[in-house]
């Protein structure tokens, strides 16, 4: 079987590691309980083969804090879960205020690279599917899903019509996760047993297969979570529970893999390609305090070695974005910082206009081009923005959804 890179997606979570992951973001993910659904779930990031020549960086240009600072309670569209399946076309998923329900769904459709957006209807059972948001995922232009709490919508018309699939992927928590390989999606969900199974469904119609029991050592807790990201003829989950334990897929078979950064496993990773992994270490709340490292592997995640250091810092929010094997940035808490080496030496590029901002999803999708959406907690509706940046990493502006 081949897989293609892809960023990861996870039921009621976002981000990116675990692509974002958002689309098969799988998106840099974090884990989130939070009212933003995954990329991310979503998490691993696409780099097309034609990419455009990369441009002198310029220096990083700060935006008036007036202009990012959003409202304490929001209004409009409030971006959650991004996804592009080329350098023009992509789609966003979030919220809408004002709201007569609990939560009103909101999808987003780009075709000039995030530059003018357009709305998408969305169905009533979609637009009002749980309170802990969504996530999107789409494998080329007609084919996607939208993700919520424990109901999986899927669209083969190019966003234009939406169904309920009837995999049974219902859980007392959001513990699944999405990723779409050469020619299918894949889902992976933690069950009651605490066992990881996988389903599969080619990526033009819905015909789900499974499920294919995954061996994951035990993680410990009631529901964990697995997430799945895979490039090349490669693949790797984490499953996050009271612990992580990982699994590898190497030419159709699963074993155990020993995760990176140790018992407490990374913080995000990515598969940049079949053989190089790059993840982040030390971030989370559970960490000794010392500083934040990122490893890197050449071996298809069998070893990793440390390539660098971020500056010492506790956060149980990180999203790592890689634009290539040597551009990289890190979303930790309320700050976005870039390696222009492969992650030896970092560089704080952007700092949200005030504290309690975090990293939900982002993604790249070319070698100067990504996105990343921040959002910050607290009482009642949760406030979003979205930042681009044209130059990998170096300078960063906000999205206009209109």
């Amino acid at each position: 079987m081949r897989l293609r890179a892809n960023p990861v997606v996870l039921a009621g979570v976002i981000g990116v590691g675990m692509p974002v992951l958002a689309a098969g973001v799988i998106a840099g993910l974090t884990i989130d309980d939070g009212d933003s659904g995954p990329d991310s779930a979503t998490r691993t990031t696409t780099t097309p083969e034609a990419a455009s020549p990369r441009p002198t960086p310029a220096a990083p240009t700060a935006t008036p804090a007036a202009t990012l600072a959003a409202a304490p309670d929001p209004v409009g569209f409030q971006p959650d879960s991004i996804n592009f399946v080329s350098a023009d076309e992509g789609w966003v998923l979030g919220r809408s205020y004002p709201c007569p329900a609990l939560l009103c769904q909101a999808l987003r459709h780009t075709t000039d690279g995030g530059h003018t957006w357009r709305e998408m209807p969305l169905p009533a059972p979609l637009r009002d599917a749980g309170h802990h948001g969504g996530w999107v995922k789409f494998a080329d232009a007609r084919n996607g899903w939208i993700g919520t709490r424990d109901k999986l919508f899927a669209t083969h018309d190019g966003g234009t019509s939406w169904r309920e699939t009837d995999i049974d992927i219902k859980t007392a928590e959001p513990a699944w996760s999405l990723t779409v390989a050469e020619g299918a999606v894949w889902v992976a969900a933690a069950r009651a047993d605490e066992q990881t199974a996988v389903f599969t469904s080619p990526i033009t119609r819905d015909a789900w297969t499974g499920p294919v029991e995954v061996a994951v050592p035990g993680t410990g807790g009631p529901y964990p979570v697995p997430v799945v990201s895979a490039a090349g003829s490669r693949a790797w989950m984490v499953v996050t529970g009271r612990g992580r334990n990982g699994a590898r897929m190497v030419d159709g078979a699963w074993t155990p893999w020993q995760l990176p950064c140790g018992s407490s496993g990374p913080d995000d990773w990515h598969a940049v390609s079949e053989k190089r992994l790059v993840a982040l270490c030390g971030l989370s709340a559970s960490a000794d305090g010392s500083a934040a490292r990122v490893v890197t592997s050449v071996n298809g995640g069998v070893t990793f070695t440390e390539t660098g250091q971020l500056s010492p810092s506790r956060s149980a929010k990180a999203v790592l974005l890689p634009a290539d094997a040597t551009h990289l940035v890190a979303a930790v808490d309320e700050r976005l910082l870039t390696s222009t080496d492969g992650g030896e030496t970092w560089t704080t590029v952007y700092t949200a206009p005030d504290r309690g901002w975090q990293p939900v999803s982002g993604e790249f999708v070319t070698e100067t081009t990504g996105f990343v959406v921040l959002s910050r907690p607290g009482n009642g509706p949760v406030p979003t923005m979205m930042l681009a940046t044209r130059d990998a990493g170096q300078s960063w502006t906000p999205v206009s959804f209109g």
